[in-house]
């Protein structure tokens, strides 16, 4: 099945050039675009845990609560997806598997803007630590302050990510 062609070709033209400005110059282009669409002035591009683990002290402690017990829920449910290996002799001498064999490392994005989606961080990041994922990273829009929301910051304190 072909795709329909994009309604506005400048749409197409403005995304292509945005993303040469990231392959060519990095997280200096990420900079730069931050403070042009979202109107913030970064000095860097990452949070350190120390301020999540800080936004969560912070938490209003019913949220705290709220996000703990979704973590808890959450990370209950998919520890049961882990698939067990199994192995089959389908003949002799023929050994067939299924092994899972979890990412070294995945980007989980939580929405923001106008809200902040502690949701989307613990719906993510926990999952795939549940899998056995090494090294999971957390990526949001920043707010004023030139930082996501404490309340996703917490949930990345209470997901476990990296």
């Amino acid at each position: 099945m072909n795709r329909a062609p994009p309604d506005n070709p400048n749409v197409v033209t403005s995304v292509a050039s945005i993303l040469a400005d990231v392959q060519n110059r990095g997280d200096q282009a990420l900079l730069e675009m931050a403070e042009r669409f979202d109107e913030v002035v970064l000095k860097g591009l990452e949070v350190p845990s120390s301020a999540w683990k800080k936004a969560n002290n912070a938490l209003d402690p019913r949220v705290r609560a709220a996000l703990e017990r979704a973590a808890r829920n959450i990370r209950a449910f998919h520890e049961t997806q882990v698939p067990d290996e199994v192995s089959l002799d389908v003949e002799p001498g023929v050994r067939i598997t299924r092994a899972w064999a979890p990412l070294q490392r995945i980007g989980v994005y939580a929405p923001g803007g106008r809200a902040a989606y502690p949701s989307s961080v613990l719906m993510g990041v926990i999952p795939a630590k549940a899998a056995g994922v090494g090294e999971v990273l957390v990526c949001s829009p920043p707010g004023p302050s030139g930082s996501p929301p404490d309340e996703v910051l917490a949930a990345c304190a209470v997901a476990g990510a990296d």
